[in-house]
């Protein structure tokens, strides 16, 4: 993602994309409209903390499509909060998932290294 936008702002530097241009390719990129949800890719720049899935009222294929959306665009790790068991077993035979019953929450590839 950091990528991209250097690599756009460098052509804005060497005339080869005009600034009001830039500026309508950035406000594109944070979002990927998959039909059924909007996945925000930008929050880990804006807030910290990487986009979360609330598991409580999705299918297990919306779960997984905006998985997928969220690990093309670079997110190693997703976290599934309310996620119910079924789900999380029904899941776990498309993706290599951890589940935590007690908290409700999957957790898609490894869990962050504390930074602080």
């Amino acid at each position: 993602m950091q990528t991209e936008i250097k690599e756009l702002l460098q052509k804005v530097s060497d005339g080869e994309v005009s600034v009001e241009e830039a500026l309508l390719q950035i406000k594109m990129q944070p979002f990927e409209d998959i039909g059924y949800a909007k996945v925000d890719l930008h929050r880990k720049n804006r807030q910290g903390a990487a986009e979360v899935i609330y598991g409580a009222g999705k299918t297990v294929p919306q779960m997984l499509g905006i998985i997928e959306s969220l690990t093309k665009h670079g997110q190693k790790t997703v976290l599934i909060t309310r996620l119910s068991k079924e789900a999380a077993m029904e899941m776990q035979g498309s993706i290599c998932m951890s589940y935590f019953e007690e908290a409700r929450v999957g957790l898609v590839g490894e869990m962050p290294t504390p930074t602080g």
